[in-house]
């Protein structure tokens, strides 16, 4: 479409329970307007923002848009980067509240479009609803942790065998061919390119083509040499002035880089593992196995097969868990949908795109 930009997620069920990036979207002090939308599940929070996409499409500006691993259909925020706008969904389990009301931030209660008295009189199944939501979610997690548990283990048995010089050396030959380094730091953005979802395990194809003219796919069975890689292009980066942007690891946020995107060279590292196939996007394939000690043959193979056929089965029981938890998400939503009066959200809307577009 034609100004729509990048698409992500800032937030996942991962290993750590549910980690948000949701800070990371906007710099408040760097002349940003957040707008932080508040509301029940069902009352036009997504709708808002679809609806000012839209129209700040129309009017020519590129837009940003962040969906939701819970739901994938839905927005959790819209970045607007020409108007230095950001509206995104303030409500759990990304909460956020103003650091600096009024100067950068501005609350939307849609709150104020609701019935109380209709909510108030299904208070006792919002409640069980609202909790067997979360209890769902927190299953999903213990599933994930084991998938992660299985998938590491894959990983420090591929680091065994594994040439670490070079692939150092092949990013600093790649960093002085490819990128455009300066005497300033480096800037470095981070997103989930991929999201543990009610629909399974989805990565934003789209957004890695949006980003890169080349896009260099790592085909990698034990995550070893595709994360040490990406690892030494950060970090590269990083003290060499380089803007990146860091696809963290759904499984293991707090671990290596699952993909590294360099916006202003248009070229993307991206992992090829059994979850996810970039073959019919890349222009340039590497295989893991050319890191490897030439001398010492991978240990454990079977234990590796064992592995991935393990994270594939417990991926697949959080993915059904997190199913569960959206139609019990959905069944919520019903209650406020019939509560809530959706003009009065729809005057919210315009008085809104008034106040962003003038």
């Amino acid at each position: 479409m034609k100004n729509e930009g990048a698409a992500f997620f800032m937030g996942t069920n991962t290993a750590d329970g549910y980690v948000s990036l949701f800070p990371e979207l906007f710099d408040a002090k760097d002349g940003w307007t957040v707008y932080l939308i508040k509301g029940g599940p069902g009352t036009g929070k997504s709708g808002l923002m679809k609806r000012i996409a839209q129209e700040a499409q129309q009017r020519g500006y590129l837009v940003q848009r962040v969906y939701c691993s819970s739901d994938p259909k839905s927005l959790d925020a819209v970045r607007i980067p020409a108007l230095k706008v950001c509206l995104l969904d303030a409500t759990a389990p990304h909460t956020l509240d103003p650091q600096y009301p009024g100067a950068a931030e501005t609350i939307v209660n849609l709150g104020e479009a609701w019935d109380k008295k209709k909510l108030q009189e299904n208070a006792q199944r919002i409640f069980t609803l609202t909790d067997c939501n979360k209890d769902l979610h927190r299953r999903s997690v213990l599933f994930f942790q084991a998938a992660a548990c299985a998938m590491e283990d894959s990983r420090r048995r591929g680091l065994r065998n594994l040439n670490t010089e070079k692939i150092e050396r092949y990013a600093q030959r790649f960093a002085a061919r490819e990128l455009i380094c300066s005497n300033a730091k480096g800037e470095e953005k981070r997103c989930f390119l991929n999201g543990n979802t009610p629909n399974g395990f989805l990565t934003m194809f789209d957004t890695a083509e949006f980003y890169c003219d080349k896009i260099v796919r790592i085909t990698d069975e034990t995550g070893a040499a595709a994360g040490e890689l990406m690892e030494n292009l950060r970090r590269y980066a990083i003290g060499n002035g380089v803007r990146v942007l860091t696809c963290l690891n759904p499984f293991l946020p707090n671990g290596r880089p699952l993909h590294v995107i360099f916006p202003e060279e248009r070229i993307g590292f991206f992992t090829d593992n059994f979850l996810q196939h970039f073959t019919p996007y890349a222009h340039k394939t590497l295989r893991g196995a050319r890191f490897e000690k030439a001398d010492e043959p991978v240990n454990g193979k079977q234990r590796i097969q064992f592995n991935k056929k393990a994270a594939t089965q417990f991926i697949g029981d959080g993915v059904a868990l997190l199913d569960k938890a959206k139609k019990v998400h959905d069944e919520l939503e019903q209650f406020y949908i019939d509560a809530m009066d959706f003009d009065r959200v729809n005057q919210i809307t315009e008085d809104l795109m008034k106040e962003i577009f003038g």
